[in-house]
């Protein structure tokens, strides 16, 4: 009797078995079956590859990975921990945004860090809910105020910030004449730039007749200072395509008009600074619809090929973990503006005091104007410190603010 109950709970217990194994085997085909969907109807989507990007950054298991794979080549490579954002005055703007300035310098001799001027001058404006990003562009001559290395002040070029006292005095500039909170900054040379565009294959571009002949006329010796080389551009029009060196030449031009897509002209360093915004929106807009490939190629070559025997092309006191944290903010920004500042601006004629600077025409109304648009809803009342540069340039300069204000 005993033989026949434990045969009949040994049949139970391999029916359970049998059972749970169904549901098992089930349960991994469904699994299966869902991924498959998955993967099929990502791939079938338009911009897939963008899609997967976004999912990739997003998941804690994606930023995980990004993490671990660069973290030490980015901290040993590419971060300045030299920069101490305590010797960097801020204004308190409040909650809200994120800002960061990008540094483009342009060396002749192979430096990187000291004797350079940053010739580009940019301000990224993040709103941090919607993630709508500004691009400002400040023009390299205006008229500033600065600190010297040995803190004496001095009245120079924005762009002479940089050569005075490194990245803090450069970014110390920009906050103490805008009233701003910047601690963070990207600097790049012509062959960071370079590097990156071609990175990403490269981008397509609107190019004019005569913009091809200054791209030309630049690529000699933006060839020699880089050590890069790139053929000269045999076509124009729309959607000329342009690698990284030769977008970089582009980005120089400044003896021809640009006009943008709304029909606005820019002339001269207007102008030019006009075509690195452009170049910056179609990279953008290049960077969002790659894949992990593409994406992962810039890292390598900006991270893993960075400061190689000491050369380097890109240096940045942004951690590697806000990095990834920008990132999942980067899949997602659209960029709805992008411009020149100041607004009002006089530049002397040759022969005249001061003759080679942009000189803001009412500074602290400009940075007025600035603040509107860049943090619309935030109240705003010039700081001391900027209706005394305000005051100062306007003595100095004898350029007065607009009638209309």
């Amino acid at each position: 009797m005993a033989n026949k109950k434990s045969s009949k709970a040994e049949r139970i217990r391999r029916r359970k078995r049998k059972q749970r194994l169904k549901i098992v085997l089930f349960t991994i085909e469904l699994l299966f079956f869902i991924m498959a969907i998955f993967l099929l109807s990502v791939f079938l989507l338009p911009n897939s590859k963008a899609v997967f990007v976004k999912m990739f950054t997003k998941c804690p298991a994606g930023q995980s990975l990004l993490k671990a794979l660069y973290k030490d080549d980015y901290d040993k490579n590419v971060l300045d921990n030299s920069t101490s954002k305590d010797n960097i005055h801020t204004v308190d703007l409040g909650k809200g945004y994120t800002n960061i300035a990008l540094f483009g310098i342009d060396p002749r001799l192979g430096e990187f860090e000291d004797s350079t001027h940053t010739d580009t001058i940019m301000i990224v404006s993040i709103n941090n809910k919607t993630h709508d990003v500004k691009l400002v562009s400040v023009y390299r001559d205006t008229l500033l105020r600065m600190a010297k290395s040995n803190g004496d002040i001095d009245y120079e070029k924005a762009n002479t910030a940089y050569f005075m006292n490194g990245a803090e005095g450069a970014l110390n500039m920009l906050n103490s004449n805008f009233d701003l909170d910047i601690t963070e900054y990207a600097l790049v040379n012509f062959e960071g730039l370079a590097n990156i565009i071609d990175a990403l294959g490269g981008i397509d571009i609107n190019l004019t007749l005569d913009e091809q002949f200054y791209v030309n006329g630049y690529l000699t010796e933006t060839r020699k200072i880089t050590g890069m080389d790139a053929p000269d551009v045999l076509t124009y029009g729309e959607n000329t395509h342009l690698s990284g060196l030769q977008a970089t030449a582009y980005c120089r031009i400044r003896y021809v008009t640009f006009t943008d897509a709304e029909g606005n002209e820019y002339h001269n360093d207007y102008g030019r600074t006009a075509r690195q915004r452009y170049v910056l929106n179609t990279l953008l807009q290049k960077a969002k619809s790659a894949g992990i490939n593409e994406l992962l190629n810039v890292a390598d070559t900006l991270i893993k090929k960075n400061n190689v025997g000491g050369h380097k092309i890109i240096s940045t006191n942004i951690s590697w973990d806000k990095i990834v944290t920008l990132l999942t903010v980067a899949v997602d920004c659209n960029l709805t503006e992008a411009f020149g500042f100041p607004y009002d601006v006089y530049t002397p004629e040759q022969g005249r005091k001061y003759y080679g600077y942009v000189i803001p025409m009412g500074l602290e109304q400009n940075v007025t104007r600035l603040h509107k648009q860049l943090f619309p809803g935030k109240s705003y009342v010039p700081s001391d410190l900027v209706t005394r540069i305000n005051d100062y340039i306007i003595d100095e300069t004898g350029i007065e603010p607009p009638e209309e204000y």
